[in-house]
């Protein structure tokens, strides 16, 4: 699929919820309880836009928002500044035809060139595709926490996938 990856904006804060409001209520895929506001949301993505150690990214084609990726402080505090925390979501309509490949593509790189030193994705298992996709991208497992997160009336496992040195994946 062709799509357009652009730099996120706080416009596009509504068509971001749309993609991942819904997965609080209804998948592990996120941890969150309560859904985010639009003004929420394009405050989030200001707040990102002068940091070039945090990319937030968007996947769109013939203007609609497909799917997202950014990076993410891997801990506030100072000593971690170095290391991210990677997400990517595609709409459901837009799963498996290469969205989340053309995200990370081009968030990688960016990651790279911001003297970035570790990048880790945090992934609820079972998710075969988005483990494949990381390992695509060089991630590899690196902890599994077992039962880490409660959700949907059950335990949940965490996966967390290390980039071992933040390099250009192209």
């Amino acid at each position: 699929m062709s799509v357009t990856i652009r730099p996120a904006t706080p416009a596009d804060a509504a068509a971001i919820n749309a993609i991942y409001n819904p997965l609080i209520e209804t998948s592990p895929a996120t941890f969150e309880t309560e859904p985010y506001s639009t003004e929420t949301r394009a405050q989030m993505i200001a707040a990102q836009t002068d940091d070039p150690r945090y990319p937030f990214l968007v996947a769109e084609r013939s203007g609609d928002v497909l799917g997202y990726a950014y990076a993410a402080p891997f801990d506030a505090r100072e000593g971690y500044r170095t290391s991210v925390k990677t997400s990517v979501f595609v709409a459901p309509a837009a799963q498996g035809k290469g969205v989340a490949r053309h995200l990370y593509a081009d968030l990688l790189p960016r990651l790279a060139g911001a003297g970035l030193h570790r990048a880790y994705a945090l992934i609820v298992a079972p998710n075969h595709a988005s483990e494949a996709l990381h390992q695509d991208f060089g991630f590899r497992h690196v902890a599994t926490l077992n039962e880490v997160g409660w959700k949907l009336g059950r335990y949940w496992d965490v996966k967390w996938y290390e980039l071992g040195t933040v390099v250009d994946k192209r």
